[in-house]
């Protein structure tokens, strides 16, 4: 069996199990007794996602964008309603509490955590990183992992705005800006003419699944230099940005390729945090992770990679990984911030 069916198998086998134990619990308290249908609701719910997200990429309209809007925020309701039964339960039988007691005083915090959730990702907040061993005095400002969609689109002019009363002298744009329910049109993008810096673009994992050459230049087109394996000298530095890549020696080869000198301090930008060891690089700039977006989903980023949030200090340099300035999936935030970054180098 191919190592991808293996894996999608035995996700959606988890995400069922997750559903389904919630649906059991929550009708208990109600006396439904009928397992027969209950499996049955959990199994097309847990996998609503999938037709949610193929019909939204075959006709992006008002009922699909719904669809899949419904499909997302379930994904978050029913994680979190499932960790605190799961957390519930354990805490009854340490406590030697009655279990179903704790179990509505569990889903009473699970509704508080929901909604407290889909507020905080209504937020973004501006994380100010210092270096002062850079090798030029330069204001720079990161955004990653936007996702948006045709409603959130709508608020990339407020974080513009944003962005513009930072004074930065860059704005670095760390891929991800996509996702299955954003419209690829000139206008869904068309803010960023409004920058008032020079400004900077590397695709994510996202522009790849959708159309990372149609999205790419419809970037270009408002205003933003889109670096596919490129390197560009502004202000003494050199800003140098990698096209995606999930495999990392592939990256690296693209890496090694860059016309990179040393006489200016280099600033690469990638999607994914990649370790690399290159002593011409002074600081990368990375997002991806989302630092988990909802907890305890951040303790599980960790197992995939070294580098997941915040600025981490190198040999030679620095690695910064946003936890992005949108979401992806749940329009939900428990445990993590949506980020603007603004770096004062020197």
């Amino acid at each position: 069996m191919p190592k991808f069916i293996f894996r999608l198998i035995l996700i959606l086998s988890i995400n069922f199990f997750m559903y389904f134990y919630v649906i059991l619990k929550v009708a208990s308290f109600f006396n439904v007794k009928n397992k027969v249908s209950l499996f049955i609701l959990a199994l097309i719910i847990s996998v609503m996602i999938i037709p949610a997200t193929v019909l939204i990429g075959k006709n992006n309209n008002i009922l699909t964008q719904w669809f899949y809007k419904t499909a997302g925020i379930l994904m978050g309701v029913f994680f979190l309603t499932f960790v605190c039964l799961v957390l519930s339960r354990i805490l009854g039988i340490v406590l030697r509490v009655p279990v179903k007691n704790i179990e509505i005083a569990a889903l009473g915090v699970a509704s508080v955590l929901i909604i407290y959730s889909i507020e905080n990702a209504k937020n973004i907040t501006v994380e100010t990183v210092k270096i002062n061993d850079f090798g030029e005095k330069i204001k720079v400002v990161q955004i990653s992992d936007l996702h948006l969609s045709s409603e959130s689109s709508n608020g990339l002019s407020e974080i513009v705005k944003k962005i513009n009363l930072l004074n930065p002298d860059i704005v670095l744009i760390t891929g991800d800006m996509v996702s299955q329910d954003t419209p690829i049109t000139e206008k869904t993008f068309q803010s960023f003419k409004n920058l008032s810096a020079k400004s900077y673009f590397v695709t994510g994992n996202h522009e790849h699944y959708i159309d990372s050459d149609k999205i790419s230049e419809i970037i270009e087109n408002s205003g933003v230099k889109v670096l596919r394996d490129e390197v560009d000298l502004f202000m003494g530095v050199q800003i140098a940005g990698l096209e995606y890549r999930s495999d990392r020696k592939m990256a690296m080869e693209a890496l090694s390729g860059l016309e990179l000198t040393g006489d200016n301090p280099a600033l690469l930008m990638n999607h994914i945090p990649l370790d690399h060891g290159d002593e011409r690089i002074r600081l990368t700039v990375s997002g991806h992770t989302h630092y988990g977006q909802i907890v305890p989903f951040n303790l599980l980023v960790r197992l995939t990679t070294k580098y997941i949030k915040g600025l981490y200090k190198l040999d030679n340099g620095y690695i910064y990984v946003s936890p992005g300035t949108g979401t992806w999936g749940p329009p939900m935030r428990l445990g993590s911030k949506n980020e603007i970054t603004l770096y004062e180098l020197r």
